[in-house]
């Protein structure tokens, strides 16, 4: 079977200078390039001094966008030159960091949510070396794989997907009931 997509297609992890994500994905989307951005509701006071629900990005500085490389260079060159590539080392070689297709489906399918509930980590926030590898077999985030854990200044335990150096998110509170260990 072959794939529609075109070979060496990957989730690349860009930073974007001066908080500019919304900008971004808003010129990624008029391109046709896909991309991820996460964003949250907050409460926040407006100018009258009532409080309303705003939505904003939830990890700052970063836009997820799946692409082949000779396009993110086009992009980071010519079209949109705040981007900057997130490297990582890996085998003591530094390394343009990607992240896995299923991985960043997980990811955008818990940070994707309107849930008001799933909360979003910043990577010291989170040690993923304990705990169970699980996916969840119902509810909204069925088929989701991360690891089940408790979650600082969380009362019950969550689903954490993790971008490593970027950013987790753990789920709303899942019953164990839909839970299974992988």
């Amino acid at each position: 079977m072959t794939s529609s997509f075109p070979p060496n297609i990957a989730w690349y992890v860009l930073r974007v200078t001066y908080q500019r994500e919304l900008f971004v994905k808003e010129s990624l989307d008029r391109m046709n390039i896909e991309n991820f951005i996460p964003v949250r509701t907050v409460r926040r006071r407006n100018a009258q001094g009532r409080f309303c629900r705003v939505r904003e990005v939830a990890v700052h500085n970063y836009v997820f966008v799946r692409a082949t490389r000779p396009v993110i260079d086009d992009l980071k060159m010519h079209r949109l030159p705040m981007l900057r590539y997130v490297m990582c080392r890996e085998d003591g070689r530094v390394q343009i960091l990607t992240v896995p297709e299923q991985q960043m489906n997980h990811f955008i399918a818990v940070a994707g949510s309107a849930d008001e509930q799933v909360l979003f980590l910043a990577p010291e926030e989170v040690d993923l070396s304990e705990g169970d590898p699980v996916r969840i077999t119902g509810g909204v985030f069925e088929g989701v794989e991360g690891v089940f854990m408790r979650v600082k200044n969380a009362r019950q335990r969550r689903v954490v997907v993790k971008i490593d150096g970027v950013s987790a998110v753990a789920t709303a509170t899942v019953p164990s009931a839909f839970v299974e260990r992988i």
